[in-house]
């Protein structure tokens, strides 16, 4: 009755008088008695089983609803909005459409109220947003990437029904619950946009928290799901084709009861931009119910909770396998994505590397254009320093000093040198590299063949108390954006072989075999050595900006592979084995760039052929970011389509796999140790994207296989929401290093 109360209202307000419009227009009462009250879920429309389209069946109209304010939200620019849902006993009944919705307000604490309706009499020109109010809203019907809302700039307070409700006794009271299945799931979460949903007590984390320039996001599960009750480190969730996966012979199902916690609510109980939601790591229980409403952005639906997180620790990522220290006649190599490791210093042999500057173009190769210029450069040299510690004391307390380490994202620079007052102990701070930020190319005086960044961490390794470390890298594995591949390692454990004319690699005559022309950098002569080659025609033909044809540029690498032979030393110095390293950084996104990254892998795989066609007993060890996952992994599950009759799996590695002579260590990983068999965390599932391959003769001697997970399942840092990092060293990177360690025999 109190419903069919509210709406009358409305039609008797509306026949009693003339209206002047919110545009200006005078329309006649009969008109305006017309005007009803749709239900939301009209307007967010009902979501049936298998629906792909989700737009409102009412967009671009306008409509009148009414609702209660359940909900405010403030993101970090300051712009504001708030939830609006149905009361429990005024709803359409369908369980398919959403009773709620998102109003946008901008900048904005008030919206206009409408020319001559009720509001405007008791409260003039404007509401303030106030929760518990419930209100009838005139709105046109808008949507922003896929977000059902209403903008403020289009929307006019009709009616204020009534005042200080308590928004959660008067709504429907539901606990999150989404089903297993991906696609399920997406209708779900479709089917409560813009109501409030509850976070149970007992939820578990399944990633650490990301932060964006947007705020932050917590990925969770329900404590009472399949997932959590594996218990241990298995409890978490996996990829669909990892043997810990809870759906059994299904593939690629999406682990739909996942969902992601955002901070808009947070902020805006708060009262301040600067909130960021909780530091929370993977396993941590989350002990407190949570509720907030349903919001969608960039493509996920996030509850925007209205508290932080209430949180009681899990159990520690980095005690997952972690890595051990080599014993006697052994070498560990590493691999490593240090995310974007640049300094403070503005290249001179760069135009995108820093803040004003212009941005790189290639006419030759315009797809690898960079304008305008990213910026990566930090706030400051003190947190480039302290970003620098981190690394290095993760590099000696948890990955143990490794022989050798191959980086990936270092910055491609090289205009600085050691400072010849600079010991373990001279405290140099910025000063601990000369640099010539003026000249240019072989001109400039101070390069050394040592990245700097990369340079500088060995430094920094040393100041820990760790090793002695030299740097080395071309600066032609680099993109054009300014991020490369390189070395760190032990001159004391390892050194660099020394380039031969007839290397089948490293030499001026590659044997690398491959359909089109080399580019003129794999005739060089060096240690280690980039190498890079044009795309077939037939790939060229079909790049395009975006999606699976995506294209960077028109080599096969936009970053290319780098190979580097280093031997490696006893405890007495003598030299006992050589190996080669191949040093790979692929493009980036698995579900894009597919055939491009394909040939990359092809390419790789060309490499490893060659220098075991010269010697099949030879090692070999290529790693890094490959940026797709292992085989039986795939971004497109089989049958799925990937364009036009183009389906799945992608098997976008099938040329390492079938071609190369490498072996996977992921599935040496996978069958000792498959908790920990991962490197990556997104969208709250565990991951590879990180890989080591090992040639026939390395294999025999690989003594174990490790991904140290020091980074992932760890809160990522808030310097910019003024948050210092809340476990130390840990997630100091986005990616999990990887060590194997080998028998020297």
């Amino acid at each position: 009755m109190q419903s069919l109360r509210r709406r009358a209202r409305l039609a008797a307000a509306a026949a009693g008088v003339a209206i002047i419009g919110a545009a200006g227009f005078v329309f006649a009462s009969q008109a305006q008695a017309q005007a009803d009250i749709r239900h939301i879920g009209e307007v967010q429309g009902s979501i049936a089983d298998g629906d792909t389209d989700f737009t409102s069946p009412l967009a671009g109209q306008t409509v009148y609803v009414q609702g209660v304010v359940t909900q405010e939200t403030l993101d970090p620019s300051g712009n504001k909005g708030f939830f609006l849902q149905e009361r429990a006993d005024a709803t359409d009944g369908d369980p398919n459409s959403s009773d709620g919705i998102f109003v946008f307000n901008n900048q904005y604490s008030t919206i206009r109220t409408l020319n001559g309706s009720p509001a405007q009499t008791e409260l003039g020109a404007n509401w303030t947003v106030n929760v518990g109010d419930e209100i009838v809203v005139r709105a046109v019907v808008g949507t922003y990437f896929g977000n059902i809302q209403f903008s403020g700039g289009s929307t006019f307070v009709y009616d204020v029904v009534d005042t200080g409700l308590d928004p959660l006794a008067e709504i429907e009271s539901v606990e999150v619950d989404a089903p297993d299945d991906a696609k399920a799931s997406t209708e779900y979460f479709r089917r409560h946009l813009g109501m409030q949903l509850t976070v149970p007590a007992d939820s578990v984390v399944t990633a650490g928290r990301d932060v964006f320039s947007s705020g932050g996001e917590v990925w969770a599960m329900r404590g009472d799901s399949a997932a959590a009750q594996q218990g241990g480190y298995a409890a978490r969730a996996f990829r669909d084709a990892h043997p810990l996966d809870t759906v059994e012979g299904s593939f690629d199902d999406g682990n739909g009861y996942l969902f992601v916690m955002g901070d808009l609510g947070i902020r805006a109980t708060a009262g301040t931009t600067e909130s960021i939601i909780a530091p929370a790591k993977t396993y941590d229980v989350i002990t407190e119910a949570n509720t907030g409403g349903v919001y969608l952005s960039f493509a996920k639906y996030a509850i925007e909770v209205a508290d932080d997180l209430a949180l009681e620790g899990g159990l520690e990522p980095a005690e997952n396998e972690p890595v051990e220290p080599v014993g006697r006649h052994e070498a560990a190599i590493g691999s490593y994505n240090i995310e974007n490791l640049y300094d403070t210093r503005d290249n001179p042999n760069s135009e995108c590397d820093f803040e004003g500057d212009p941005g790189c173009v290639d006419a030759e190769d315009p797809e690898g254009n960079v304008n305008p210029p990213f910026d990566y450069v930090p706030s400051d040299y003190t947190e480039y320093q302290a970003r620098m510690e981190r690394e290095a004391a993760q590099i000696v307390d948890d990955l143990h000093s490794p022989a050798i380490l191959m980086t990936q994202e270092g910055e491609a620079q090289d205009v600085c040198s050691v400072n010849p007052a600079w010991t373990k102990r001279s405290d140099l701070g910025e000063d601990r590299l000369v640099c010539d930020l003026v000249n240019t190319g072989d001109a400039n005086e101070q390069s050394d063949g040592a990245p700097d960044s990369l340079q500088e961490l060995a430094l920094l390794i040393a100041e820990y108390g760790g090793p002695t470390y030299k740097a080395v890298g071309d600066l032609d594995s680099a993109d054009t954006r300014g991020i490369m591949t390189g070395f760190l390692y032990q001159p004391k454990l390892a050194g660099l072989s020394k380039a031969k004319h007839w290397d089948p690699v490293l030499g001026d005559d590659p044997e690398v075999d491959y359909p089109t022309e080399a580019d003129e950098i794999n005739a060089e002569v060096q240690n280690p050595k980039a190498l890079n080659a044009a795309l077939p025609d037939e790939v060229i033909e079909q790049c395009t900006n975006s999606g699976v044809y995506a294209c960077n540029g028109f080599d096969v690498f936009s970053r290319p592979a780098q190979v580097a032979k280093f031997y490696l030393k006893d405890k007495h110095g003598n030299k006992v084995e050589e190996i080669y390293l191949i040093n790979n950084h692929f493009s980036s996104s698995p579900n894009t760039r597919v055939l491009h990254r394909t040939e990359q892998a092809n390419y790789l795989a060309a490499i490893s052929a060659a220098i075991l066609e010269e010697d099949r007993r030879a090692n070999v060890l290529a790693g890094g970011d490959l940026n797709v996952f292992p085989r039986p992994d795939d971004p497109f599950a089989e049958g799925q389509t990937i364009a036009g009759d183009w389906v799945g799996p992608s098997d976008q590695l099938a040329g390492l796999y079938e071609d190369s002579g490498l072996s996977s260590l992921y599935d040496y990983m996978l069958e000792d140790h498959p908790e920990a068999a991962y490197s990556y965390t997104y969208v709250g599932q565990a991951q590879t994207l990180d890989q080591m391959w090992a040639s026939p003769h390395l294999l025999r001697e690989v003594e174990s296989a490790v991904s140290a997970h020091i980074n992932s399942d760890y809160p990522a840092d808030a310097y910019e929401f003024g948050e210092e990092p809340a476990y130390g060293n840990y997630g100091v990177s986005d990616h999990d290093p990887e060590v194997v360690t080998i028998d020297l025999k």
